[in-house]
């Protein structure tokens, strides 16, 4: 799928261009906006380029320019769901093509225009060409920035047993720091299925595994 999306033709939009981020520098300027709060993570050089290559190898960053040329957002994109920051689903996921929004971020001066907005829907509108069978992301559990563009674009957490299921990442990510929100140590699922077999599996399945790292666990919603 990522290779297909790859040579994807450039999406113009009337305020800039959605396309994929191919050069490191456009990439490592995006990138640091997870140095401001919420976020609080400053990535090294070091660590730049490790994200850089997980998007070039395994998925696909979408930039949101505008007509200067500048990046204003971006929407990391993995097809692969087995890692630490994702649940593992039972036997069945194998048999669905998934697709992870590994990274959503808007600079600061450009939020509050609907930048990440339109690269949500963009990517949704993507995936339904491309017959994913479902899209997910990972937020914090509270105070998420995400949250509210992607519940009115369609997703929903992700439940178990009638319980939303929550991520303990305390042990995971090595990144939280102290300008981190205390919430970001536990994070929530937002999933939305595209296809009738994705719709089915997700209304069917019933049990979450834990993860490969940390804990899962859960919450009853209030």
């Amino acid at each position: 799928m990522m290779n297909e999306l790859y040579t994807m033709k450039p999406i113009v939009l009337e305020n800039g261009v959605i396309k994929p981020i191919i050069k490191f520098d456009d990439f490592s300027d995006i990138i640091d906006v997870f140095k401001e709060p919420p976020y609080g993570e400053p990535l090294t050089l070091f660590d730049k380029i490790d994200e850089y290559n997980g998007y070039v190898y395994h998925g696909l960053a979408l930039g949101y320019y505008n007509n200067e040329g500048e990046i204003m957002g971006y929407a990391g994109l993995m097809d692969e769901v087995e890692d630490e920051h994702s649940p593992y689903f039972h036997e069945g996921v194998k048999f669905l093509t998934p697709l992870y929004i590994y990274g959503l971020a808007t600079k600061s001066q450009f939020r509050g225009h609907g930048v990440c907005s339109t690269l949500v829907k963009t990517v949704n509108e993507l995936a339904k060409k491309q017959q994913t069978d479902f899209i997910y992301l990972r937020i914090n559990d509270s105070e998420s920035m995400s949250e509210s563009l992607c519940r009115k674009q369609g997703y929903g957490d992700l439940y178990q047993d009638g319980e939303v299921v929550l991520q303990d990442v305390s042990d995971v990510d090595g990144k939280i720091s102290e300008n981190t929100l205390p919430s970001a140590n536990l994070r929530r699922f937002l999933i939305m299925p595209i296809t009738d077999k994705g719709e089915k599996f997700l209304s069917t399945t019933g049990s979450i595994k834990k993860t490969a790292k940390g804990k899962t666990l859960v919450k009853t919603m209030k």
